[in-house]
């Protein structure tokens, strides 16, 4: 660990707790001497983005030492985690992933493992959102479906704990990993390592990888959502961003710090525009 001191992780997912990513992660981070704590979701609750669960009691288990599956949405294994189980233990970082497939764009928005990033970063934990990528024409192979992605596993594990490593070997004295409600996202490309062009850190498209499109039955009326490719991979967003990039087969990490609030010039031009609206109060 280059002398750097170990790390208490929170590692959770959208995949649930028996996922290969999130057990590739935790497999490579205790080897690499950091302690860690997982409470995940029980099953998959993938795009569900920052939804959180309060009309209902959580079912909460603990399947082996400091590791737990919550009947929750991955914003809820988070908020039980910092505000429950490890009160008194905080972690120093929150790690979301590997989710299995990408996460980049607008797709960004709905996503649980972005979700879970978000929440914690809002709490005041440093956060990663981890991605592996998909080779789309793999949907049909046989007798695994996307067998690229789970071939990355492993070696986007080892990535993540170099950036980790950066982060902790990069910080002041004393300093947080992350800068306060920043964190980041990674997607690594299901590609070979000798295939994989470098690291890029580019700003998020406003362009979709995967959208969801609905098709209606005519004898129930019912509709269906399904998903499908956002942008043909043969001709990505010219924009410089992480779609593009991650198509061309660049891993990528991304900065991303929530918030409500527009660019000053946008929000002085709207008040601007709305001044009449306090005319008579």
């Amino acid at each position: 660990m280059n002398g750097t001191e170990p790390l208490h992780i929170l590692l959770t997912n959208d995949d649930g707790h028996d996922a290969p990513g999130i057990q590739a992660l935790s497999r490579i981070l205790k080897k690499t001497g950091h302690r860690v704590s997982m409470v995940a979701p029980s099953t998959e609750r993938s795009a569900t983005g920052t939804a959180v669960t309060s009309r209902r009691n959580l079912a909460l288990e603990k399947f082996e030492e400091n590791s737990w599956h919550l009947d929750g949405q991955p914003a809820d294994t988070v908020l039980v985690a910092v505000r429950h189980l490890l009160e008194n233990d905080p972690p120093d970082l929150v790690i979301s992933g590997i989710n299995f497939g990408p996460n980049l764009g607008n797709d960004l928005h709905i996503s649980g493992t972005i979700g879970a990033a978000v929440i914690a970063a809002l709490l005041g934990v440093p956060a990663i959102a981890v991605s592996a990528g998909m080779q789309f024409e793999e949907y049909n192979h046989s007798p695994l479906k996307f067998p690229s992605t789970y071939d990355v596993l492993e070696p986007a594990a080892e990535f993540t704990h170099s950036v980790v490593e950066a982060l902790q070997d990069s910080r002041e004295p004393q300093a947080p990993l992350l800068p306060k409600n920043l964190f980041l996202n990674i997607n690594y490309p299901a590609l070979p390592k000798n295939k994989i062009k470098g690291v890029l850190q580019p700003e998020i498209s406003d362009g979709y990888i995967i959208k969801l499109v609905y098709d209606r039955c005519a004898e129930t009326g019912l509709v269906a959502p399904r998903y499908d490719l956002g942008v043909d991979p043969a001709q990505p967003h010219k924009e410089d961003a992480d779609v593009r990039a991650h198509l061309e087969g660049y891993i990528t990490i991304s900065a991303i710090k929530p918030s409500w609030n527009p660019p000053a010039n946008e929000a002085d031009e709207l008040r601007r525009r709305l001044d009449g609206v306090s005319a008579g109060f």
